[in-house]
């Protein structure tokens, strides 16, 4: 399977030299990974340990191709798509190896990367293929590209013939070994197509535009399909039966009328044949290129044994990107379904898409303090909207509920993923600053929600605890010394930052005795030195940790916290407060605009 022009998605920046072998050598191509891996063989049966190749979070990785003369073939893999590179994913790790149809030329064959948990040769026949960023078609080189740093190992094993000179340029042609094989398609440009015959390469003229617009001069509508040809049916109406028609297999990206578009073309339905308008009536797009009745008809493309390995269809659909782009259907509790259960357990990066049809997938990540961590194990179940009504409206949160299997009926019996002490989740914050989410929240039930977020400030805080009212719970650590938390109103996205109340500051220092966590919460006071003002204390709701001395000699000066206690002043052994009309420290005036909902009881039972 190969690539549209439209899709650049992956490409190789070449460093085509022969050059002694030097293990591990230090290309002058790349200069953020220095070591380069290298591989003896394309051939599945020929795969040795050393031949295993590790991409993960890679945006570009040299490779030797070794050659029995000693030389070496070098090339840089890049993972990329028009406007800018892309890292692989996380878990690209495996053997890269040449596909082949066997019926079909071999020079019509590919290099593909098999994903596999090991560096085990044998791990290979239950790997997957890895899969281009739209998901749809596995990642492939053709043997005939251009400079391909494999081309000379190719030779070598025999997989395409030295006397083979013609080669495709891969960001401007689609490589085309049968006539039904697919291939994506953009609506807006009109590509040419490479047609790989027996017994040489023809470079075909451009397709005709599919959707002409009023002027004649470009396409009515944007998008991408993937497609392919086949033969014209002899029962299809009004086309010859010696044509070549072409089907839309799936939409890639929705389809949009442009500027001067004609309003009759039929906009293309997937499973269907393409259609236009012309004077007034539907026809059926024909093509009668003599280019590609020069290509075999394969019409069930599933190959028998090749290598002597079999190519499991089912898995090439179940390949890299189908593990990790996920399609659900609504974030509702109500309306959950079966298929929208996910896995997200041991990744660090999974692609979410959050309705059908949507044109990008959300990046979805488990982030704590230190660094990304990949998601705990057992994290199975279903990304949901959490609403509180008795909360303020941006209190809202997408959050993920942990279930034991794919029946909703399970929701209410799960538990919420944690990250950080409390439940992990996607909030006001990183929700404003997705399109993709809004947009999804706009149209499902949210749009009140939706306009309250356009409201907030464009930047990004950093990551840190969110407050939405004054005695929303939080989760402080008695090792630290300082914290930040932000105040989350209305129309602004304000900070409140403070020492711990649990220094020791004798001598002159500011010595944390403790460790542990404990989970507080701010308080109207109402004490009767208070009376009038507008002071708040903080109270212990729960202690997660036990509270120990760190170390076991300390005289205990600093008072210890007890679940139910307001905080003690530790110089003045009196309760401690912040009045919130003083002028001289504005962080904690900002807790003033926060509104007081006294009466909410705490979930606490989602801190641990």
């Amino acid at each position: 399977m190969h690539i549209a022009n439209s899709h650049r998605m992956f490409f190789f920046r070449i460093q085509h030299t022969i050059r002694p072998l030097t293990r591990g050598f230090r290309t002058s191509t790349c200069n953020q990974y220095t070591w380069a891996p290298s591989i003896t063989t394309l051939i599945p049966e020929r795969l040795r340990s050393s031949d295993f190749i590790d991409l993960s979070n890679k945006t570009a990785k040299t490779i030797n191709s070794v050659l029995k003369s000693g030389g070496v073939s070098a090339g840089q893999m890049v993972y990329s798509l028009t406007g800018g590179r892309q890292r692989f994913p996380e878990g690209t790790q495996g053997f890269l190896y040449c596909y082949h149809d066997p019926r079909l030329p071999s020079r019509t064959g590919e290099i593909r990367f098999r994903v596999t948990e090991t560096s085990d040769p044998a791990s290979f026949k239950n790997g997957f293929d890895l899969l281009r960023l739209d998901g749809e078609l596995p990642w492939s080189i053709p043997l005939l590209q251009s400079q391909s740093p494999f081309r000379e190992l190719a030779i070598q094993e025999g997989l395409i013939d030295s006397r083979t000179t013609v080669s495709i340029r891969r960001n401007r042609m689609m490589p085309l070994s049968f006539l039904e094989q697919p291939f994506v398609l953009n609506l807006e440009q009109t590509p040419r197509i490479a047609i790989l015959t027996p017994r040489e390469v023809l470079k075909t003229p451009r397709l005709q535009i599919l959707f002409p617009n009023s002027h004649q001069s470009g396409s009515s509508f944007k998008g991408k399909l993937l497609v392919s040809f086949e033969e014209a049916s002899r029962d299809e109406p009004g086309v010859n039966s010696t044509s070549i028609v072409m089907r839309a297999l799936k939409i890639i990206e929705p389809i949009e009328p442009l500027e001067d578009a004609i309003e009759h073309h039929p906009i293309p339905i997937a499973g269907t044949l393409l259609k236009y308008a012309s004077r007034g009536q539907i026809r059926t797009r024909e093509f009668e290129s003599p280019y590609l009745r020069l290509l075999p008809s394969i019409k069930s493309p599933t190959p028998p044994l090749s290598h002597g390995l079999e190519h499991f269809t089912s898995k090439t659909r179940k390949t890299f990107f189908a593990a990790r782009v996920r399609t659900i259907s609504t974030l509702d509790t109500r309306l959950l379904q079966p298929s929208d259960f996910i896995v997200l357990s041991n990744r660090k990066i999974v692609l979410i898409r959050v309705h059908v049809g949507a044109q990008k997938p959300v990046v979805v990540r488990y982030t704590q303090s230190g660094g990304l961590l990949p998601f705990p194990p057992d994290t199975q179940g279903f990304l949901y909207m959490h609403i509180n009504p008795h909360l303020p409206l941006l209190s809202r949160q997408i959050r993920f509920r942990i279930t034991a299997s794919n029946d909703p009926a399970q929701f209410e019996n799960g538990t919420d993923l944690l990250s950080r002490d409390q439940p992990w989740n996607l909030d006001a914050i990183q929700i404003a600053h997705s399109a993709l989410l809004k947009d999804h929240l706009r149209h499902s039930g949210h749009a009140e929600y939706v306009q309250a977020l356009s409201s907030l400030p464009n930047n990004r805080r950093k990551s840190r605890r969110a407050l939405y009212y004054l005695e929303q719970p939080f989760v402080m650590n008695m090792s630290c010394k300082e914290y930040t938390l932000s105040i989350i109103l209305s129309d602004d996205i304000r900070t409140f930052q403070f020492s711990s109340m649990f220094l020791d500051r004798r001598n002159s220092e500011r010595i944390a005795p403790y460790t542990g966590r404990i989970v507080l919460r701010f308080e109207r006071s109402s004490l009767q030195e208070h009376a009038g003002g507008n002071f708040v204390v903080f109270r212990v709701l729960k202690i997660l940790d036990p509270i120990k001395p760190v170390d076991p000699s300390y005289d205990m000066h600093v008072p210890v916290p007890h679940v139910g206690s307001l905080l003690v002043n530790t110089k003045t052994r009196s309760i401690l407060s912040y009045g919130l009309n003083q002028r001289r420290n504005k962080s904690v005036c900002n807790l003033k605009y926060l509104p007081s909902i006294p009466d909410v009881k705490p979930d606490l039972e989602s801190f641990c």
